[in-house]
């Protein structure tokens, strides 16, 4: 039975015989190890906030290109030269004679206007006389507004999905056919490097062995792992641990069948697991360490020294303790 302190050791020395191979290494499955998650949020605030229909007074800052202005025998009649109530009545009154002012499909004398001094009044008259009101117009306005807005969010969050989409396609084949096996590489490497110094050419030991093999052990292990995840959080952590040891079986098995891979995993990792789960946790103070330095302390130790107690967790479940560690004392 293997000893989190035995593991935790002969991984430390092993980093350190090999220093700066190891730190390189370890980077790289950081690289290439972490999932890269896309998403796309749709973003809904900024509109509502200033949504045409939140004026406070309508009929007090009324723009006239928004009314229906229209003189009968005048064709093509422009009103964008009209600015405010009096240069309606100006209107009115030139054209009083000859012809009438029609605002909204209410026809308007210069006598009816006399009396009107206000948008307000000028909406009441619209309103007895059976014509479209300033509210009225506003909230069509809004409406439509509202309407394009809305119109262009969907829009945006389509784009947004299909983008996000896009990359989590690109982000998987990656994975698969590249990240995946160069993954299992560098735990070739560490698993080699535990008794004599290994070869950086080990990282890329599946393009070289039984490419098409491991991709498609790589393509299952981050399936089944993926979707349990997905699916149920708790049961995709268990399966994480399950399949824990599928990458140094490939890289000791190139041509191994995915499915015993995965089934040999399993098997080793049986009542493995919780123990394997603490062990990750003693890691946690390093860990902290290594956020407390913005990740450099990380970067040239605790990674190299991790994936290489990894690996020696892999030979002692796999081929028991049998060698003395090389450091008495855990890290």
């Amino acid at each position: 039975m293997w000893k989190r302190r035995d593991v935790k050791a002969k991984g430390k020395s092993s980093f350190q015989k090999c220093y700066w191979k190891a730190v390189l290494v370890a980077l790289i499955v950081g690289i290439v190890g972490g999932g890269a998650a896309g998403g796309a949020g749709g973003y809904y605030g900024g509109f509502g906030g200033n949504s045409l229909s939140n004026r406070s007074e309508t009929t007090k800052q009324v723009d006239l290109s928004d009314l229906d202005i229209d003189i009968d025998g005048v064709p093509n009649f422009d009103p964008s030269g009209l600015k405010d109530l009096d240069d309606i009545k100006d209107l009115a009154e030139d054209n009083d004679s000859s012809s009438g002012l029609v605002i909204n499909g209410v026809p308007f004398t210069s006598s009816d206007l006399k009396n009107i001094d206000s948008y307000d009044e000028l909406n009441d008259f619209l309103k007895d006389h059976g014509g479209k009101t300033l509210d009225e117009v506003h909230n069509e306005l809004d409406k439509g507004a509202q309407g394009a807005i809305a119109a262009a969010v969907i829009i945006v969050m389509i784009v947004c999905f299909i983008i996000a989409a896009i990359v989590a396609v690109f982000s998987f084949i990656m994975t698969v056919f590249l990240f995946n096996p160069i993954n299992f590489g560098c735990k070739r490497f560490f698993r080699k490097n535990l008794d004599d110094s290994a070869k950086l050419s080990n990282i890329f030991f599946a393009f070289k062995s039984n490419y098409k093999n491991v991709v498609k052990t790589g393509f299952f292990y981050t399936l089944f792992i993926t979707l349990w995840t997905l699916l149920f959080v708790i049961p995709g952590i268990i399966k994480s641990y399950q399949y824990r040891l599928v990458p140094y079986i490939i890289g000791e098995n190139p041509d191994m069948n995915w499915r015993e891979a995965l089934d040999e995993s399993s098997r080793l990792m049986k009542g493995n697991k919780w123990k394997a789960f603490v062990y990750d946790l003693s890691f946690i103070g390093w860990e902290l360490l290594s956020g407390l330095t913005l990740g450099i302390f990380g970067v040239f130790y605790v990674n190299p020294y991790k994936n290489s107690s990894d690996a020696a967790l892999y030979e002692a479940i796999r081929y028991g303790s049998s060698a003395e560690p090389q450091v008495a004392a855990e890290a």
